[in-house]
C-alpha cells in the first residue's frame, strides 16, 4: 500500500487517458489525424505534499524501495482522499454490484453485464464517466446505462476490452465490490497495476528530534498491462 500512501497525500495527482493520436498540419492548413491502436494505458502523475515525518515512514519507504521502478505496485483511489475521481454514480447498492457478474460475452468496448439486481427497470446502473474493473483492468463508462428489461446489459466503455473472459467474473464499480487478487491482494474497488516511470529521490528536512521527507519531483504511475 505504499503508493496508495504516496497518493494518498498528494497535492496534485495528474492523469492521461487518452488515445495516441499523431496530427500534421499540411501546407494549405488542413489538419490530418491518424491513430496508432493501443491499449490505453492509464499514466498518473502524482506530487506529494511533503510531511511524512522519517521516524514513522521507514516502512513505507522500504516497499517503494523494494518495488523502485522494476515491480508491480497498486493504486487504490477509494481509500485515500481522492475517491472522488472514481466515485460510483448510479443506483445501485454495495451489495448489488457485488453480486453482478461480467460475462464472457464481453468484447471490443462493449462490456455485458448479468447477475442484475431485481430492482426498477428505470434504475441507473451506471453514469457517464463511471469506473468499472474487470479482472485487472479499469475501464471508463460513455453512456448512461440503465438496467431494462433483459437478462443482461451492455456497457459501453472508452478502450477495448484487454482480457477475454473465459469465465464470468465479479463487478468492481467505483469505490465498491472486490477485485480479483492482485499481488496476493484483494481490494475494494478500483484498483490500478501501475509500474513507476519517474521515481523521486528524498530530502531530510530537519524538525525537532526527527526529519520530514521532501520529495524531488512527483511519482510517474503507468498501468502495467501484462
Amino acid at each position: 500500500m505504499s503508493l496508495t500512501t504516496i497518493l494518498s497525500i498528494c497535492e496534485s495527482v495528474g492523469i492521461n487517458d487518452q488515445r495516441f493520436v499523431g496530427q500534421t498540419i499540411s501546407r494549405n492548413q488542413k489538419i490530418i489525424t491518424s491513430e496508432v491502436l493501443t491499449v490505453v494505458p492509464f499514466v498518473f502523475d502524482m506530487r506529494p505534499m511533503n510531511y511524512l515525518v522519517y521516524s514513522q515512514s521507514r516502512t513505507i519507504l522500504n516497499a517503494l524501495r523494494i518495488a523502485d521502478k522494476s515491480l508491480e505496485q497498486y493504486l487504490n483511489f477509494g481509500s485515500t482522499g481522492w475517491v472522488n475521481y472514481i466515485k460510483y454514480q448510479g443506483q445501485m447498492t454495495s451489495g448489488q454490484i457485488a453480486a453482478c457478474q461480467w460475462q464472457t460475452s464481453s468484447a471490443n468496448k462493449t462490456l455485458v453485464l448479468g447477475s442484475l439486481p431485481t430492482v426498477d427497470p428505470a434504475t441507473y446502473l451506471f453514469r457517464i464517466g463511471d469506473f468499472v474493473q474487470v479482472g485487472r483492468y479499469s475501464y471508463i463508462v460513455t453512456a448512461d446505462v440503465q438496467l431494462g428489461s433483459g437478462a443482461t446489459v451492455n456497457v459501453p466503455v472508452h478502450r477495448n476490452l484487454i482480457a477475454t473472459l473465459v469465465s464470468p467474473i465479479a463487478c468492481v464499480a467505483g469505490e465498491y465490490g472486490t477485485t480479483v487478487s492482485m499481488g496476493g491482494t484483494n481490494y475494494t474497488g478500483i484498483t490500478f497495476p501501475v509500474i513507476l516511470r519517474d521515481y523521486p529521490t528524498y530530502n531530510l528536512v530537519p524538525i525537532t528530534n526527527d526529519s520530514f521527507i521532501q520529495w524531488t519531483g512527483s511519482f510517474k504511475a503507468f498501468e502495467s498491462v501484462v
